[in-house]
């Protein structure tokens, strides 16, 4: 257990150090995530089964 503690710790001090960089704009999370595979809506073709009425 002491093996855990110590590596929680390590683990801690290691990662504090470490800065998380969110510098995208929406613009470029979009492209990023349509390159992933991500359609809006608007995107897609409609079928009759999908219409309610």
């Amino acid at each position: 257990m002491i093996g855990i503690g110590i590596g929680l710790i390590m683990a801690c001090i290691l990662l504090a150090g470490s800065k998380i960089n969110y510098e995208m704009s929406k613009g470029q999370i979009e492209i990023k995530a349509s390159g992933y595979g991500m359609r809006y809506p608007d995107d897609m073709p409609i079928t009759i089964k999908d219409v309610k009425k």
